[in-house]
């Protein structure tokens, strides 16, 4: 009995450490915290920060289809019903409902506005989550006169971008304070747009069951090309990791996602990504200027987003250079590191290092 209840214990902790999503549907990326989302057989979600060398329980979370991350916030889709959790826990923080509602599907963000589509009867809704404990709906359009799937906000917030599910299907853009629809592509060519999302140079990367690639199009969608056409099936939605140059990409076909990097090799070393320069590049070293001393955590990631090595430093207040060679191997390679304080990994700064 002994022995059974030990292999038991012992499976069910060999559950928890190797997950593998089944039923996917949605991704999203979390700068804050490097990680990816994916909605996992309806009633689960899951993470990876490995780029799905592994892959574990985000809390108690589920979705079934669109997810965004605001703020402290991610915002999901679970059968009609919008959920928001706290990203560091992954608890439930509110639920809303959304009266009508036939089959919520993709979704967008831009601030503290949700814009979501109702496959089901054409709608495109509009949510406000300034509050995350007493989210706001609206109708932005009735009708569509498509069947719109996946949705993106450009930059400035003036307008969503939404692709459709049907053959030849078009690309339309909604003025997010009137609701004006407008036709950005008359008929695409793509069969069964799927998801969509934006690069930090404001082209587009669109899913499509057919044929099964990822289509980027330039910013005025007047020009297209191929920019994903391998390793595909069924491609859902996406997420672009703007911090990182990576698609992700939730193949509905296969359960897997699949990650593809679009960062700039030619790039100058050491360019900082984000945050104030507290720690750069220079010469083959890391020169940290710290406030005060404590605990740091260094990773380093390929061009491809996987997680190549790690290290733990103690560092004093003031200036500290570290040579890259004193570093395990994989921060000498070309790819992007991420230094955090241990504890707090919000508090990152991220440097492109391309030999």
């Amino acid at each position: 009995m002994k022995n059974l209840a030990l292999l038991c214990a012992l499976a069910f902790s060999f559950s928890l450490l190797a997950q593998t999503p089944s039923s996917i549907e949605a991704v999203e990326y979390d700068p804050g915290a490097n990680r990816w989302y994916v909605s996992n057989n309806s009633n689960t979600m899951l993470y990876t920060d490995d780029a799905g060398g592994s892959w574990d329980y985000f809390g108690n979370a589920h979705a079934t289809h669109g997810m965004e991350v605001v703020g402290d916030y991610l915002f999901a889709i679970n059968s009609n019903v919008i959920m928001c959790y706290e990203l560091g826990s992954g608890l439930i923080v509110s639920t809303q409902n959304v009266a009508g509602a036939s089959f919520l599907n993709g979704m967008g963000s831009h601030g503290n506005t949700l814009v979501i589509s109702d496959f089901g009867n054409g709608r495109i809704i509009k949510v406000d989550v300034s509050d995350p404990l007493d989210m706001q709906t609206s109708t932005l359009v009735a009708s569509t006169g498509t069947t719109p799937n996946g949705v993106v906000i450009d930059a400035d917030g003036s307008r969503a971008v939404v692709v459709n599910w049907g053959g030849n299907a078009d690309i339309l853009s909604v003025d997010l304070e009137t609701g004006e629809l407008n036709t950005l592509v008359d008929g695409s060519g793509l069969g069964n747009c799927d998801g969509i999302d934006i690069d930090s140079e404001g082209n587009y990367y669109i899913s499509s069951w057919s044929p099964p690639w990822i289509t980027k199009y330039t910013p005025d969608f007047t020009s297209s090309e191929i920019g994903v056409s391998s390793g595909l099936s069924s491609p859902a939605d996406i997420s672009y990791g703007v911090e990182i140059d990576t698609l992700a990409v939730a193949n509905s076909g296969s359960n897997q996602v699949t990650f593809h990097s679009f960062a700039d090799n030619t790039e100058s070393v050491g360019e900082i990504i984000d945050g104030q320069p507290w720690v750069e590049l220079q010469s083959g070293s890391l020169v940290f200027n710290l406030k005060e001393g404590g605990n740091y955590e260094l990773r380093v990631y390929s061009i491809n987003g996987k997680l190549s090595d790690y290290e733990e430093l103690s560092l004093f207040s003031g200036k500290t250079t570290v040579e890259l060679s004193r570093l395990p191997a994989g921060f000498s390679e070309s790819g992007i590191i991420k230094v955090s304080v241990k504890g707090q990994p919000y508090t990152t700064q991220t440097i492109k290092n391309f030999n």
